[in-house]
């Protein structure tokens, strides 16, 4: 589990730390040795680094790195505009003039990569064009080389991930914990890949990683047999959406249902049988109750009276996954659904069910997954290039996997397939939440990869979870 944190969170375990003894210029070292030795692996040894430093503690960060960079053979050269406002960047630019790293307010002569410490995550809003910082960071763009941004690529807001003239780097290194700005922003190949180093202070919010999708996902004993791995029953599909059903259900079983039954309309259950023959099917004409551990309402339903007449017999008692046509309805029906229940809303779904505008949403997707948690009483996965999921007790995590793979139609009926796989073989909710999330967006890596992030069709995805879940992913999560 990694985690993430606002910017005045940060300020605020620092300030902490240096009430404790932590001395400020001993963090700043320990900072910039983590950012130096990523720059280690992007550049030769002998390279020209060309670090562009602000005034405060991430522009000290940055001239630390130029020492240490020329302490150990290469080249340096620190492009400063203004000269340092705190007591640890002076000690540092100090250090670097003793070492005769020339230092100079414009960018001069070639460069074989760029560190970026211009702004940290103290910055706020968007930079204009007119800005004298802005000149910089658009011939550092320019230069076509490698970019390290230490922290926060300068330019980006740490707080809201808006952007306006920003570096764009080739890796970012972030200390301590994930920014918020970095997670959920709309323009994620500004930051990079992106690492976060540990430097020794205290933890936050969650943020599930690759490597934690073994410890996530639930064990099977030898002995196991289908009654063992849980009865999932789906009430999906119409007429024109069947596809829906068929994505459900083969993600479910996929993802290690031991039962599957589809609760469908009639026309369906042809196409059902034929494509997903280890499900069972029945009609939904026909109100066949069917014993089940886990309900998955929603994927392809017509969105009726009749649908929400079933959807409220239906609902009640075990574990609940609430998407797609479901989620419509219960939009024009608002009521309580209850803590074991959990609603799988994309942004413009969301936007329905809290009476929002779509960009309200989205420009704030943790305060929204927290709005809908409260109306609804329910479990929340808000689903989007980063989806938040808000759990009982307050809990909440993140899922920042990029995976463009999954943008297609389907992607959301086979995430709530393994959901509600997960939860009939015991997962406790939360937990069912977070693995379902890191293993869909694992799994659209893998595909993307085999087959094309334009090609990947969620059944692509769906036949990728068994391999993702087999051992280490050789994919990494976006974080290192």
């Amino acid at each position: 589990m990694r985690y993430i944190v606002t910017p005045d969170e940060m300020n605020s375990l620092e300030r902490e730390a240096f009430q404790k003894g932590v001395p400020p210029l001993l963090l700043m070292e320990t900072a910039a040795r983590r950012a130096f030795d990523a720059l280690q692996t992007m550049v030769l040894p002998a390279a020209r680094v060309v670090f562009l430093c602000g005034k405060g503690n991430n522009g000290g960060d940055g001239l630390a790195m130029a020492r240490m960079w020329r302490l150990a053979g290469g080249e340096a050269a620190v492009v400063m505009p203004a000269p340092p406002a705190t007591d640890s960047a002076r000690a540092n630019l100090a250090y670097v003039k003793a070492l005769d790293i020339p230092v100079t307010e414009e960018m001069n002569g070639p460069a074989d990569a760029v560190v970026d410490a211009l702004f940290g995550t103290g910055f706020r809003g968007k930079l204009d064009e007119k800005d004298a910082a802005a000149r910089l960071i658009e011939q550092a763009n320019a230069l076509g080389r490698p970019i390290l941004s230490v922290d926060i690529p300068s330019g980006l807001d740490g707080r809201t991930g808006e952007a306006g003239v920003c570096i764009h780097a080739t890796r970012t290194v972030t200390f301590h914990a994930a920014k918020r700005g970095l997670v959920f922003t709309k323009r994620p190949e500004l930051v990079g890949e992106l690492t976060v180093a540990d430097i020794g202070l205290p933890r936050g919010a969650g943020l599930p990683w690759a490597d934690d999708l073994a410890e996530l996902l639930p064990p099977r004993t030898l002995a196991a047999h289908k009654g063992d791995c849980g009865r999932v029953t789906i009430c999906a599909g119409s007429e024109g959406m069947a596809g829906a059903a068929v994505t459900a259900a083969l993600a479910c079983l996929r993802a290690g249902s031991g039962l599957v039954t589809a609760l469908c309309p009639r026309e369906v259950i042809p196409i059902l049988q034929k494509t997903v023959p280890a499900a069972m099917c029945r009609a939904l004409e026909d109100g066949t109750e069917v014993k089940h551990d886990v309900l998955l309402l929603g994927p392809g339903l017509a969105e009726t009276e009749e649908t929400w007449a079933l959807l409220s017999r239906l609902h009640g008692g075990g574990p609940e996954v609430w998407d797609a046509g479901a989620l419509n309805l219960l939009s024009r029906h608002p009521m309580p659904l209850g803590e074991n229940a959990v609603i799988t809303p994309h942004a413009g779904e969301a936007a329905r069910l809290l009476g929002w505008e779509v960009s309200r949403v989205t420009d704030d997707l943790p305060a929204a997954a927290l709005a809908l948690q409260e109306r609804y009483g329910c479990c929340v996965v808000l689903k989007s290039h980063v989806s938040v999921l808000a759990g009982p007790e307050g809990r909440v995590a993140v899922n920042a996997v990029p995976a463009p793979a999954l943008a297609k139609g389907g992607s959301g009926d086979a995430l709530a397939g393994i959901l509600a796989s997960l939860l009939g073989q015991g997962l406790p909710i939360f937990e069912a939440m977070q693995a379902a999330c890191l293993w869909h967006s694992l799994a659209g890596r893998l595909a993307g990869e085999r087959i094309g992030v334009r090609s990947a069709l969620p059944q692509d995805v769906i036949e990728c979870l068994g391999d993702t879940a087999c051992g280490p992913t050789p994919h990494p999560s976006g974080f290192a």
